[in-house]
């Protein structure tokens, strides 16, 4: 099936690459941008709720005044709904302090080998109680990591560790799905993809004993289950495979009889996992045979196969994360090929072949 705006070309693809890269900076200047404008609105806040401690205040108690005297009530227009006589400018200011992201530490309460390249960890212990989970089953949190040789107790001051430190000893972040959490135990369990030596998180992860704290941000995440789409595509490749498992159990709750496909490759049958998900989606396992290369993963190419009398009609949400070459192409075919509303994508690049990060 051919491309619906234009043939494909060198010359056309090479163009598409440009707008594509363009538009992506775009969204990220755009994030960055709102989340400056938040912040300068938050400082403004601040000072003015010191002005009105220094200043006597008019009017009615529980709402500030402009400065024609009006009582301020208005809607606030970043999401936030109405003003109401509780929740003022300077309330508002101190929530927004609040909802920064903090350092959530835990301790590491059992481990488990899943497997020949995963290892599963369960965290928990007082600081549960600092975790803010949501509904969202794409939720990944921000793992710190910090040179062990420096001795340090986490929650860190990153600021300073990474002003003060050499390059090589500054701490690092990796990004990693929560594959379950259980509110009445305080846990959370994740799933570290092991790479034997190579990385930060996957040897760190295969020594972590009992006890041991972690520290991270988050929880992050966009990504559920619609029960209202027509049909659903889940692709990924081991990295992806907590999402995955979170995704189909979360949409087998909501609709049981859900239609739709999952891809998923692996190094070999010992790598599958047993997953729950909706009677309706087909779950397709497959095997390279080894280690990750581009010469030996068979995901694009297989999603890009499916005929199109085989391609379900109507609303189709698909669920693309992993290696970032494959999210990439993915990203193309789906919504030019097969007219997959971009709105109804969840896409993210979880790892890039040939670089060290986990």
């Amino acid at each position: 099936m051919g491309r619906k705006h234009h043939l494909s070309t060198p010359a056309t693809d090479e163009a598409y690459e440009r707008y594509r890269a363009a538009r992506d900076r775009y969204d990220v200047a755009k994030y960055e941008y709102k989340a400056a404008k938040y912040a300068l609105k938050a400082a403004r806040m601040r000072g003015q709720a010191g002005q009105e401690e220094r200043e006597p205040r008019r009017g009615h108690p529980g709402h500030s005044q402009d400065r024609h005297g009006r009582q301020d009530q208005h809607d606030d227009h970043h999401g936030h709904g109405a003003l109401g006589p509780v929740e003022t400018r300077d309330s508002m200011a101190r929530s927004m302090e609040r909802g920064k992201r903090q350092q959530v530490v835990l301790q590491v309460v059992a481990t488990e080998r899943l497997g020949e390249h995963f290892q599963r960890l369960t965290l928990g212990g007082p600081g549960f109680a600092d975790f803010r989970d949501h509904h969202f089953t794409d939720k990944y949190v921000k793992i710190l990591f910090v040179d062990p040789a420096l001795g340090l107790e986490p929650p860190y001051d990153v600021q300073a560790l990474r002003k003060d430190l050499p390059k090589h000893q500054r701490p690092v972040r990796r990004t990693y799905t929560v594959h379950s959490v259980d509110a009445e135990a305080q846990t959370l369990v994740i799933d570290f993809v092991l790479h034997g030596d190579s990385g930060v998180a996957g040897p760190w992860a295969a020594r972590a004993a009992v006890g041991e704290k972690v520290a991270f941000a988050g929880p992050g995440g966009k990504y559920a289950p619609d029960a209202a789409a027509d049909a659903h595509l889940l692709v990924g490749d081991e990295s992806s495979l907590p999402a995955i498992s979170a995704a189909l159990g979360d949409l087998a709750a909501k609709a049981p009889a859900a239609a739709g496909k999952a891809f998923i490759e692996v190094a070999g049958p010992g790598e599958e996992w047993e997953l729950a998900g909706p009677t309706g989606v087909t779950i397709h396992w497959l095997h390279r045979g080894g280690e990750y290369t581009p010469q030996n993963t068979h995901l694009v190419t297989t999603v890009e196969s499916i005929r199109a009398e085989e391609w379900p009609a109507g609303r189709v949400q698909a669920f693309v994360h992993g290696e970032k070459t494959m999210v990439k192409r993915l990203r193309r075919h789906l919504t030019e090929d097969r007219g997959v509303d971009r709105r109804m994508l969840s896409l993210s690049s979880y790892w890039t072949y040939g670089t060290a990060d986990d």
